[in-house]
Formats: structure tokens, C-alpha cells, sequence
């Protein structure tokens, strides 16, 4: 014969009421770990690993715990997605088991299990905690660092093997040559994104873009050409040395014998006036640094690699020929960089700008880059040219040497869209060499004219 009070016991466990009561309270127990779970894995998906780091040194709870995790990115995210196949799977079930006991209609009782199930699993498993964990990937990380440290070792096996397995799978089929994830232009778009909605500022978007841009900067680029070089005869005076120096303040120059093809070594302002102040008799030649020679199609990033491995703060730039092409400076590569640099001796320069004659008529300064004038006047890409000034890119039309007065012609077309339509328009772009200095050109007048088809 069975105890009353054990009998009492037998009687409500066997109640259907006491059953749905423990199957719902298991239901929320499982929709609050996968809502954890959820939270946590897009926490480790955006985190920031350096910021977590500097938490460790902080010695916050829960840091080393959570770097530990988010240096086993891969393993840690298959054990998180691993464990919720398995919760939510287990959340069909309960549902559908609960349906099941309410309504007596197994075909309705499997719809409203199924509806039911994924409204509960989109919104508190994947919708609301990932958008909580993405927005606070750090502070949901720590806060969750227990749970998610739990469910790592307790499918260890498991997500261990998965990995293994999908490693196995893409060294069968993947390809030799690593595939690119991010291209330059995508990096570049990334940037431009987070300028835009203020994650940094204008100035730290340029930076990084100029950056980026350094390995396709030639030093034919950012040289000072041949007829503008400032350079000393070693048969001068020093006296005529001294006045060099005194006129131009600069600390560094080259010293040619017999003409700029032919240059023999660079002259310190500091050696010079030291031996100067020395009373000694001055020999230029014992002053010399031996010249140190670059290409003109160099990259700028891989000048200023040699320029610091060489310790040189100088350059003689050499063409194809052999023959001096033009110099370049640390100082013009960092400029590439961070803009303009001016000490006490410098004087700041007027911001190249195109003047606006009317009728389609534009004054455009010869050292304006190319593509800055192709931008301003909206005529899309610029043309392929090894020449980056305006200037530079007008010489190249010439058939011959720039005369003044020389008219030279250049055509375009442009793919425009707009609202209702895609439509061509064709430029023709008419420079006018309006001054030539040594052969160079100083003044340059732009016709405009556009035709649309």
C-alpha cells in the first residue's frame, strides 16, 4: 500500500498542468541562453581585441578570460554556433511537444509549433541580442565571459572536430595563391565610410588614404625636376658658395663638375660653415657626401624605406639615360604624406586654384595636378600620362617643344548618369600655352567645350 504523502506526490506529477508548467519554464530557461548565446557570439564577431587587451592591463574581471576566447576567434564562434544548432533544435521540440498535449489536430498542432518557434528564435535569438552584442561587443564580451567559456569547453570536442574538418575541406579546395580579401579601392571605401559617420576625423581619413596611396607615387612624382635644381659648380668661389647658401637656406646641395649630369657629391650647409668659422682653408671636396642615386620610378614607401636603411636625407633622382632627371628630399616624401612642411625659411605657397575667364574659358596654373583640374571641372578620370601636373600633361600634346601661342587639343568622352536617363558627353579640351620659360611651360588658358549625345 502506497503512503498518502507519497501518493500526493504520484497524483500532481502526473497532472498535465504540472507537465506544461515544467516545459514552459525549460522553454525559457533554453530562449534565455540562446538569447546569451547570440549576444555573445556577435560581441566576439565585432570586438576589438586591442581595446580588450588594454582592459587585461586595467585589470578588469573577466578580461584575461575574454582574450583568451577572442584570440581562439574561429574555435570560439563554432562552439557558440554549435551549442545553438543544439538549443534551438531542442526549442522545436519542447514547442511542438506542448502543441501536441493542446491541441488534438496533429497537422495544426505541427504549423502553430513551427510559427511559434521561429518568431521566439528570430526575435530573442538572433534579432534583439545581436544587435545588443554588436553595439557593445566589449562590455557584453566581459559580461558574458563565464557563460561563454562554459559552452567553449563543454563542446570543445565537437567544435575542435568542425574546425579540423573545414580546414581539411578548404586546403582540398581552395586554390595555391591566397585569395585578397580586401582590395585597395574597398580600403579606401572603408575610410571614406567611417570619415562620413564620424569614427575618424577629416584629417585622419586623409592620412590614411595618402597612406595608401604611397606605392603608386613615383618619385618622378614628387621630385623637383632638373631646371629647378639649385646646385653649386665645384669650380665656384666659396665665397660665391657662401652667397648660394645665404640666398636659397637650404641645408643640403648638390656640386656638379662641368654640368648636372655629372654630379659629384652634396655639400652640407652645416659642414661648410662649420669649416668656414674654423678659419681653416676650405676644401669643397673633402666636404663632400658621396651622392646617393634613385630611380624616377621608384615608389615613394620604397624611398623612404631607403632613405632611412641608407641614412640619407638627399637624393639625386637619375632617368633612363643615366642623366640627372631631378633631386628629391626626405622632406618631399614625408610631404606625400602629411601635406605641406614649412620651417622659418619657407615661404608659404598660394593654393593653386583655376581661375574662371567666363565662356568656358579657365587660367589654369601648369603646376596644378592633373587629376585635381579633372576633378574641379568634373571630367571624370584622367588620362593615362606619366606626367601628374597640368603642365607636364600639355608638354606631352606638344609635337615639339611648347611654343607660346601653341594651341593643342585634347578629346573626351564621359559616361554620365542622372535620373531619367544614361547619356555621353563628349569634351574637347583646347590648351592655350599662354607663356614658356626655358622651354617650360608657365601659363596655360583652357577653352572648354562639351557636346552631349
Amino acid at each position: 500500500m502506497v503512503p498518502l504523502k507519497d501518493g500526493l506526490i504520484l497524483t500532481l506529477f502526473s497532472n498535465d498542468i504540472v507537465l506544461d508548467v515544467f516545459l514552459l519554464i525549460l522553454f525559457s530557461l533554453f530562449v534565455t541562453i540562446l538569447f546569451f548565446l547570440s549576444a555573445a557570439e556577435a560581441a566576439y564577431s565585432n570586438i576589438n581585441i586591442i581595446r580588450l587587451r588594454s582592459y587585461v592591463e586595467e585589470k578588469r574581471r573577466g578580461a584575461k578570460k575574454a582574450v583568451y576566447l577572442a584570440e581562439k576567434y574561429e574555435l570560439t564562434l563554432t562552439a557558440f554556433l554549435v551549442m545553438k544548432v543544439i538549443i534551438k533544435i531542442t526549442l522545436v521540440a519542447l514547442v511542438l511537444f506542448f502543441m501536441i498535449s493542446l491541441i488534438t489536430k496533429t497537422f495544426i498542432a505541427y504549423i502553430v509549433a513551427i510559427s511559434i518557434a521561429i518568431i521566439v528564435i528570430l526575435l530573442f535569438g538572433e534579432l534583439f541580442p545581436k544587435q545588443w552584442g554588436r553595439n557593445h561587443a566589449e562590455r557584453v564580451a566581459l559580461k558574458l565571459v563565464c557563460l561563454s567559456l562554459l559552452v567553449y569547453k563543454i563542446v570543445y570536442p565537437l567544435t575542435y572536430l568542425f574546425v579540423r574538418l573545414k580546414k581539411a575541406i578548404n586546403k582540398r579546395y581552395e586554390k595555391q595563391t591566397p585569395s585578397i580579401k580586401v582590395t585597395e579601392e574597398e580600403l579606401e571605401s572603408i575610410i571614406e565610410a567611417m570619415e562620413t559617420e564620424g569614427v575618424i576625423d577629416e584629417d585622419d581619413a586623409d592620412l590614411l588614404q595618402s597612406a595608401i596611396s604611397l606605392n603608386e607615387t613615383s618619385v618622378y612624382d614628387i621630385m623637383t625636376p632638373r631646371v629647378d635644381v639649385i646646385a653649386i659648380n665645384i669650380d665656384d668661389s666659396v665665397e660665391d658658395i657662401k652667397q648660394v647658401f645665404f640666398d636659397y637656406q637650404f641645408s643640403r646641395m648638390p656640386v656638379y663638375k662641368e654640368d648636372k649630369d655629372n654630379i659629384i657629391g652634396i655639400l652640407s650647409e652645416r659642414d661648410f660653415f662649420t669649416a668656414l668659422l674654423n678659419k681653416k682653408i676650405v676644401n669643397i671636396k673633402e666636404l663632400l657626401s658621396s651622392p646617393y642615386y634613385v630611380s624616377e620610378t621608384t615608389k615613394v614607401n620604397e624611398l623612404i624605406k631607403e632613405m632611412q636603411r641608407q641614412k640619407r636625407h638627399f637624393a639625386i633622382v637619375s632617368d633612363e639615360y643615366g642623366g640627372t632627371s631631378g633631386i628629391v628630399t626626405m622632406e618631399d616624401a614625408l610631404e606625400e604624406l602629411v601635406g605641406e612642411i614649412y620651417d622659418e625659411y619657407d615661404e608659404e605657397e598660394e593654393h593653386l586654384a583655376i581661375v574662371e575667364l567666363g565662356d568656358n574659358n579657365y587660367l589654369i596654373p601648369p603646376d596644378m595636378d592633373l587629376e585635381e583640374m579633372f576633378d574641379a571641372l568634373k571630367l571624370g578620370p584622367i588620362p593615362e600620362s606619366k606626367y601628374v601636373t597640368v603642365g607636364g600633361f600639355v608638354y606631352s600634346l606638344c609635337e615639339g617643344l611648347p611654343v607660346e601661342g601653341q594651341v593643342v587639343n585634347y578629346n573626351l568622352t564621359k559616361d554620365h548618369q542622372d535620373e531619367e536617363e544614361r547619356y555621353l558627353v563628349h569634351y574637347k579640351l583646347d590648351f592655350l600655352i599662354k607663356k614658356v620659360e626655358n622651354r617650360r611651360i608657365r601659363s596655360i588658358e583652357l577653352k572648354l567645350q562639351e557636346n552631349e549625345e
